[in-house]
């Protein structure tokens, strides 16, 4: 995946294996390397919102940490961002006895 690849705002459902679907906002604002800030997010629906720091680079996925966290945000253990082959973004985030997966699309 090249550094640059993933720059815009990015947009989708996510369902939560809770049973409730939120939409989120992913804006990278700067290629990608480990150790940089990737970009902001936002959750209305919770409301929560952040940044997001690359911690690992795997092939076409980025593993992720979330910082500068506001709101009523869930504590996650592990979120990634990975692009598939039709240009979109699995988003998957994972904490305690909780799931949650969408595919993200770049806004236009």
């Amino acid at each position: 995946m090249k550094p640059d690849s993933l720059l815009g705002v990015w947009t989708g459902t996510v369902h939560n294996s809770n049973g409730w679907d939120m939409k989120i906002t992913i804006s990278v604002l700067q290629p990608f390397e480990i150790g940089s800030t990737l970009g902001i997010f936002n959750i209305p629906l919770i409301p929560c919102s952040g940044t997001f720091r690359v911690v690992n680079v795997r092939d076409e996925t980025l593993d992720l940490r979330a910082e500068k966290l506001q709101g009523e945000c869930g504590e996650a253990d592990s979120d990634s961002l990975e692009l598939l082959h039709d240009g979109t973004l699995l988003y998957v985030s994972r904490g305690e006895g909780w799931d949650a997966r969408g595919v993200l699309r770049l806004a236009s």
